[in-house]
């Protein structure tokens, strides 16, 4: 009996872990930031060896049609002025391809540098994992008001083409191109806090 129940639980619960993805060598602080030629969604050429002298905020998302990365980027939004006149660049990184990125920071109003990366080149490089388990846990980290406020924010509905098992992450890049933080989602909806990017905007 105690063999059934057992075999009975690695049923259920090995998809969450066989999906999930347990990557090496992951970004952390003091790391420098590899010299990157992004494309945004507009066609525009973005270099981040360009950006040194100033701080940088690389956030990856899920899809364009996810009400909780719609959540985060009006949070973003929220605090942009300050952000921007501070000297912040911000990009922002999306499974969703060209198309499908263009129509929203068009009819959104979004200012950042969106990037569209439907092959996960840069999700694969920054090591930023999909995960059954961590969207599982998710459900239960005020999953439904990130979900119900972002879905009420959208000006205009959008296609998925995306992960739903997607985690986010962020990362802070200092003027010389070295990473102050590297924040990996703990779990689906999980980004750096905004305060914290603003604080570290102001510090200097």
């Amino acid at each position: 009996m105690n063999r059934t129940i057992a075999s009975l639980f690695l049923l259920f619960t090995l998809p969450f872990f066989s999906y999930a993805q347990h990557p090496l060598h992951k970004f952390k602080t003091g790391d420098k930031l590899p010299d990157l030629v992004l494309i945004t969604a507009f066609g525009d050429t973005l270099q981040t060896s360009g950006l040194k002298g100033k701080k940088t905020l690389i956030t990856f998302n899920r899809y364009v049609s996810c009400p909780l990365c719609n959540f985060r980027t009006h949070e973003l939004l929220e605090h942009y002025d300050t952000l921007k006149t501070n000297g912040l660049v911000i990009i922002s990184v999306y499974e969703s391809g060209k198309e499908t990125l263009t129509e929203y920071t068009t009819k959104e109003q979004v200012p950042f540098s969106m990037i569209p990366d439907p092959q996960q080149l840069l999700y694969k490089k920054f090591k930023v994992q999909k995960s059954w388990w961590k969207t599982f846990i998710g459900l239960f980290n005020h999953y439904g008001q990130k979900h119900s406020s972002g879905k009420k924010l959208f000006k205009s509905q959008y296609k998925r083409d995306g992960h739903l098992n997607r985690i986010g992450a962020d990362f802070l890049i200092d003027e010389n191109g070295i990473i102050h933080t590297a924040y990996y989602g703990k779990f689906v909806g999980d980004h750096l806090p905004v305060d914290e990017i603003v604080k570290w905007v102001l510090q200097n």
